[in-house]
């Protein structure tokens, strides 16, 4: 098991190192595609010269560069919905909530290289996964927000300026993570963590203030 999951990480270390070379060079030579068409500039030859491993080895783990490219998202998409939780049972959810975010901005930060790789093909993996993270979050805290408070028989008004509130934090946090992903170092990640939590916290409070 131990070893399955070292080389599967060794084969993931190689590829990032391919396509960020390979992506370099259709830059510069004007060959540029979107999404997964990036992945036609790498061959599993080339993985397997960076990893030091031969094709069959390749093949134990994965069908094909396309494969391969699946794996290493739900790698990333699992780690960081995993950053997410652990907020679910602390006393005061808005602020485990704030913590989970900084988390999850850890965990990007420390898996940069293959978050932004990952992002760069597939530009709404996470923008969707953080979203629905942090909107999942605030529905399951009924209180925040004061989703309590519409009452029995909230008016379509109330319920929407309520769902708006959290469409725009959601989907604004989403974004903002993904644009830092592609850029990391233009913004340091504390700052960012810094920002996010003064936002949440000041959405919050004005929609206690009109409770």
């Amino acid at each position: 098991m131990f070893q399955n999951i070292t080389m599967k990480q060794s084969i993931y270390h190689a590829f990032i190192q391919v396509m960020e070379q390979n992506m370099t060079t259709a830059h510069a030579s004007g060959r540029l595609s979107d999404g997964r068409e990036f992945l036609k500039f790498v061959s599993v030859t080339q993985v397997t010269k960076a990893a030091h491993i031969n094709r069959r080895t390749f093949y134990t783990y994965f069908h094909d560069i396309y494969d391969l490219f699946d794996h290493l998202e739900d790698y990333y998409v699992s780690g960081l919905s995993q950053s997410f939780h652990g907020w679910e049972d602390q006393d005061d959810s808005m602020k485990a909530i704030i913590q989970s975010i900084g988390d999850a901005v850890d965990y990007m930060s420390e898996n940069r290289r293959g978050i932004k790789l990952v992002s760069t093909i597939d530009t709404l993996v996470f923008p969707n996964l953080i979203q629905k993270e942090i909107t999942d979050a605030i529905n399951i805290t009924g209180g925040l927000f004061n989703r309590g408070k519409l009452g029995a028989d909230p008016t379509k008004d109330r319920e929407w300026n309520l769902n708006y509130t959290i469409i725009f934090l959601t989907s604004g946090f989403a974004w903002v993570c993904y644009h830092w992903m592609l850029h990391p170092d233009d913004f340091p990640k504390d700052k960012l963590k810094e920002e996010f939590a003064s936002t949440f916290m000041g959405a919050y409070k004005l929609k206690i203030g009109r409770a």
